[in-house]
């Protein structure tokens, strides 16, 4: 054998001799029990949902608001109760619906049941701040069952499709389901502040499913739903567009594709907002509601490139709103385009249907830059919106070893204090803990696969972050800088975030080399 396939094989053979995940998955393959792999992940994953599940929510026990838990609630009230036409009317003081159609109907569907099991969860008006264990555990079970049938089958399927990232063996494939399925950020979001995130996300995967069986109408009615549910899918819109796009000039009958394109997603939207179609008031309405531009330039304080300022330039005093919407909105667009311009020519370049292993990689990781950009640069951002360029980055986890396994342990650190109010102190320390078991992060010595420079700037941010959690437990902050620790964790974080959208670019711009390369070496 040669020296170079030596070391090929070698490279190859090392992430299943140190990945923690690749040895249980090794182990069932070794004693000839595969059948079990999968309901194993599905059941683990479910009983760690749930133990989150049991902690603290957003909102809980402060009233008179309460918090997310109590908008997602009140939200399943008034669609159970009221006609389509006051759904985003009705009180806006007090939760007003502020979600695309999709969320609506799906809250619609839940007080519809919630209704029918017990009304004084969803009774109008008077249901208010309910927290019952009874009501509690129908709300918590919601989010489990929306996700199991929206989220989870999509990501089986897709990582079963064999054209993500490395995942072609039966024990990669089986690892990266595992590795999807126990990242902790959406588990804390979703099943312990509180929200539906991954019925958004869901579509999304569904629509990379559809892209990898080369149904493109069925993808971008996919994407339609994403977009219908959370406005926060738009930040996978231009690269999303950027490859379809490239699809119709890619192919012979390209015109006819970006017709049926076009036409599904009118029917997609006209579909969904057809109880308020024929009232253009009822249009505004829900436009306004969705995007609030009044709110400002962030809420909170996020780790993006606006809030890290604000530390030392304080823009929000400077220029209004409308200005600063024009500066967000250029600044994000410089940061995508050349993400989705690459994604662009690369795809039309690549022959239809040759290599769209290929094409779907580098959508994976237009997905991730474009959702990065949007992240650090864009207008009214949520510490939640990280959870965005997490879900295809850990699609190319096989992939990008250290460097994902890194994103998600800065991602989760950057919503400490989000989850700290909310009472989740002890869920977030089992995940992070946990999380870098499962991956043998890059600051697990055992992981020879990481580059030594990595390896010593993650022990240098892990020291960070264990310090700032340290003192913000031990140490009080001085009266006259009562967020300090807050913004020490904003400054790191976005520093981080924006070394990954560095890193990230840069691999999606040299990702068809680096192929070529391997297959050059494979057949040498």
């Amino acid at each position: 054998m040669s020296p170079k396939r030596r070391t090929a094989k070698t490279a190859a053979a090392r992430p299943t001799e140190v990945v923690p995940a690749y040895r249980w998955i090794q182990f069932l393959k070794q004693q000839d029990a595969r059948g079990v792999a999968l309901p194993a992940t599905l059941l683990f994953s479910l009983l760690v949902r749930w133990c989150v599940a049991l902690h603290g929510y957003s909102g809980f026990q402060d009233p008179p608001m309460h918090g997310d838990y109590e908008a997602q609630r009140h939200w399943m009230e008034i669609t159970a109760h009221l006609p389509a036409s006051e759904w985003y009317f009705y009180d806006l003081q007090y939760w007003g619906l502020d979600y695309p159609p999709l969320t609506a109907f799906q809250s619609w569907l839940c007080g519809r049941v919630a209704n029918w099991i017990d009304p004084t969860w969803v009774a109008l008006d008077s249901s208010r701040g309910i927290e019952t264990h009874e009501s509690k555990l129908f709300m918590r079970a919601s989010v489990v069952a929306l996700e199991f049938i929206v989220y989870v089958p999509a990501v089986i399927l897709l990582l079963g499709a064999r054209q993500i990232g490395g995942a072609s063996s039966w024990t990669t494939r089986q690892v990266a389901l595992l590795t999807v399925l126990l990242q902790p950020c959406l588990l804390l979001v979703d099943h312990g502040h509180f929200q539906y995130n991954s019925v958004m996300l869901g579509f999304l995967v569904w629509s990379l499913y559809f892209a990898a069986q080369q149904r493109y109408v069925l993808m971008a009615i996919s994407f339609s739903c994403a977009l219908l549910f959370k406005q926060m899918a738009l930040y996978f819109a231009p690269a999303v567009f950027a490859f379809l796009l490239a699809k119709c000039f890619q192919r012979q009958h390209g015109l006819a594709l970006f017709v049926k394109l076009g036409l599904a997603v009118a029917g997609t939207f006209g579909i969904a907002l057809l109880p308020w179609i024929r009232s253009p008031d009822q249009l505004y309405q829900i436009l306004i509601r969705v995007f609030p531009v009044a709110r400002g330039l962030y809420e909170d304080k996020v780790a993006n490139i606006w809030c890290a300022l604000n530390v030392a330039v304080k823009l929000r005093d400077m220029f209004g709103v409308r200005t600063l919407l024009r500066m967000a909105t250029a600044a994000t667009s410089l940061a995508f385009l050349p993400s989705c311009i690459h994604l662009f020519i690369s795809t039309r370049r690549l022959g239809a249907g040759t290599a769209d292993s290929s094409s779907l990689r580098l959508l994976c990781y237009a997905l991730l830059n474009t959702s990065l950009a949007f992240f650090l640069f864009s207008f009214q951002v949520h510490e939640k919106s990280i959870l965005l360029p997490l879900a295809p980055a850990l699609l190319l986890a096989i992939d990008e070893h250290w460097a994902v396994s890194w994103l998600v342990q800065t991602a989760l650190f950057s919503m400490y204090p989000l989850l700290f109010r909310d009472g989740l102190q002890l869920p977030y320390c089992v995940l992070a803990v946990g999380w870098s078991l499962l991956r043998s992060c890059p600051a697990c010595p055992s992981d020879k696969r990481t580059p030594r420079l990595v390896v010593l700037l993650q022990w240098l941010s892990t020291l960070a972050m264990v310090a700032i959690h340290a003192m913000h437990a031990l140490v009080p902050p001085p009266s006259s800088l009562p967020d300090i620790y807050v913004v020490a964790n904003v400054l790191l974080s976005c520093a981080m975030f924006a070394f990954f959208f560095v890193y990230f670019n840069y691999r999606q711009f040299t990702l068809l080399h680096s192929m070529h390369a391997q297959a050059k070496v494979k057949t040498a």
